[in-house]
C-alpha cells in the first residue's frame, strides 16, 4: 500500500484551521498540525508534499512562520502554499517566495485539485534530477542512494564524491580536481583521502557493478553507459 502524502499546516489551534485539517484527512492525506508559536520548526521527520501556512488564523505571525518554514533544510524543499482570503490575496507580500496559494473560502474540490498539482510538480522534479547508473539511481532532492530499490548507507562526503563523479561520469578526474569539488579549495588534507573515499564507495556499491574505473597514473573516472 503507497503512504498517505503528509502534509504541514501551520496554524492555530482553533477554526478555520481545524477545518482545513479535517479536510486534507478526508482526502486520504496523513495531515499534521504544527501549532503556532513553535520552537523554531525543528521538523525531523520526512519531508512533506506541501507546508500549508494558515494566513487566516496567523495574522502577523504568517510572515515570520514562512520565513521559518525556509529556513528548515527539510521543510524548504517542499512547496510552501498560503491559505489565505480571497479578498486578501493581492496585498499578499511578493518576499515570502510563497510556491502556491489557496484561497479561502475554498471547496474540497480545490484542495484536492491543488494536492494532485503539488504531487505532480513534485514527481516531475524528482524524476528529472535522478540519476541512474545501471541498477544504481541517487535522487539529489532526497539525498538517496538506491540499488536495484534498496537504499545504501553513505557518508556525507561518500555521497558527495558519488554525485559529482555520476554529474561528470565518462571523464577522467585526478585527485586534485576531486579534492576542489568535492572537499574544496580550503581542504588542506592530502589526496590520499580521495583514494580512501574511493575504496569505500566501491565497497558499498559493489552490487552495481565496478563502476569507478582506476585510470592508471591519472586519476578515477565512473562508467556511465547513455
Amino acid at each position: 500500500m503507497a503512504a498517505l502524502p503528509l502534509v504541514l499546516i501551520i496554524g492555530l489551534d482553533r477554526e478555520p484551521t481545524i477545518t482545513l485539517v479535517g479536510d486534507l484527512r478526508r482526502l486520504d492525506c496523513r495531515a499534521e498540525l504544527i501549532v503556532w508559536p513553535t520552537a523554531n520548526l525543528r521538523w525531523r521527520g520526512p519531508r512533506p508534499l506541501a507546508t500549508l501556512v494558515d494566513l487566516r488564523t496567523l495574522g502577523v505571525d504568517a510572515a515570520r512562520a514562512c520565513r521559518t518554514v525556509r529556513s528548515n533544510s527539510t521543510l524548504r524543499k517542499a512547496a510552501l502554499v498560503a491559505v489565505v482570503p480571497e479578498q486578501e490575496a493581492a496585498r499578499l507580500d511578493l518576499s515570502l517566495a510563497l510556491d502556491d496559494l489557496l484561497l479561502s473560502p475554498y471547496r474540497p474540490s480545490d484542495l484536492a485539485a491543488r494536492l494532485r498539482l503539488l504531487n505532480w510538480r513534485q514527481e516531475q522534479q524528482e524524476s528529472a534530477d535522478i540519476i541512474h547508473a545501471g541498477p544504481l539511481t541517487l535522487n539529489p532532492a532526497t539525498y538517496e542512494v538506491l540499488i536495484d530499490g534498496v537504499p545504501i548507507d553513505l557518508t556525507l562526503k561518500e555521497y558527495q564524491l558519488l554525485l559529482f563523479l555520476l554529474r561528470n561520469s565518462n571523464r577522467v578526474h585526478d585527485r586534485t580536481q576531486l579534492l576542489d569539488h568535492v572537499w574544496g579549495g580550503d581542504y588542506y588534507g592530502g589526496t590520499r583521502t580521495v583514494d580512501v573515499h574511493i575504496r569505500r564507495l566501491r565497497a558499498k556499491t559493489e552490487a552495481a557493478g565496478d563502476l569507478i574505473e582506476t585510470v592508471r597514473g591519472v586519476g578515477y573516472r565512473l562508467v556511465r553507459s547513455a
